[in-house]
């Protein structure tokens, strides 16, 4: 044989790294964010429907077409910025990682509130 002994280049470790508790949490708020932001991507664009009663002379903000255009991209930016925070805030494990995680729910309850603000104006 060549190599008839073991490389002492790889150290070996007799246990894996431990899940803690920690790092379940923040996986399970990880996925939770994720959650709300799937339903916020989904469902929130439904509110351009609220237009559908504008008239010609109405003066509703919902009316205007920059506003239609914002309450139906703005849930989906903000879903898509959450989820990317999201993601970020399970892979680390640094305060950082809890600043995503909690930045995250706060970027898609402004993007509601301004969605619905500016559809039931």
């Amino acid at each position: 044989m060549i190599n008839d002994q073991a490389p002492d280049a790889l150290p070996v470790h007799g246990t894996a790294p431990s899940v803690t508790g920690s790092t379940v949490g923040r996986i399970f708020i990880g996925l939770l964010v994720l959650a709300f932001a799937g339903v916020t991507g989904l469902f929130a664009p439904f509110l351009v429907m609220a237009s559908d009663g504008c008239s010609e002379e109405d003066a509703r903000m919902i009316c205007s077409a920059g506003a239609q255009q914002i309450v139906g991209g703005l849930p989906v930016g903000a879903a898509f910025a959450a989820a990317l925070l999201a993601v970020v805030g399970m892979a680390s494990r640094s305060a950082a990682g809890w600043g995503c995680l909690l930045a995250a729910p706060c970027v898609l309850v402004v993007s509601w509130v301004v969605s619905l603000g500016i559809a039931g104006s």
